[in-house]
């Protein structure tokens, strides 16, 4: 089997809206016809730090004004692994994901794309409140990253 490392950087977005914290979650169809929130990230380029990449790849995947995207701080780096059915080949991919906090200070809500190739890509987003991601099951975990840095937001 052929074997690949990949590293991509994106982030928790989120804004204020009074007194409360969203957090911005794309929705992307999964390959059992269900849909599946996700975190905007996306591939490192070349020379490109993780941290220009986090915000290069959600207001790519977003259509957020990448000026209005403020990185507060460095989360974590999670690594993972699955194969990829949809390459040729089917390789295993071995996975780095650096994530980033990241504060939206704009007012216009997110265009995400829908589409990346000849792959549907986006169906939608939503803002969460921290009760809502607390109650996601998704990957990674978010809910104990956010709780760890709300001093932050």
């Amino acid at each position: 089997m052929q074997r690949h490392f990949e590293r991509s950087s994106g982030g928790i977005v989120y804004k204020k809206v009074g007194g409360d914290i969203k957090i911005l979650l794309l929705k992307r169809s999964n390959s059992r016809g269900g849909v599946e929130f996700v975190l905007p990230k996306g591939h490192i380029e070349n020379e490109e730090t993780a941290k220009d990449t986090a915000i290069r790849e959600i207001s790519e995947e977003t259509g957020l004004d990448p000026r209005e995207l403020q990185i507060i701080k460095f989360l974590t780096k999670i690594n993972y692994q699955f194969i990829a059915t949809y390459r040729e080949g089917s390789p295993l991919i071995d996975k780095d994901v650096y994530l980033f906090l990241v504060r939206y200070v704009g007012s216009r809500e997110p265009r995400p794309e829908t589409s990346k190739g000849d792959r549907e890509w986006f169906v939608g987003f939503e803002w969460m409140t921290l009760d809502q991601v607390r109650d996601l099951d998704m990957k990674p975990e978010i809910s104990s990253l956010v709780k760890k840095n709300l001093r932050y937001m």
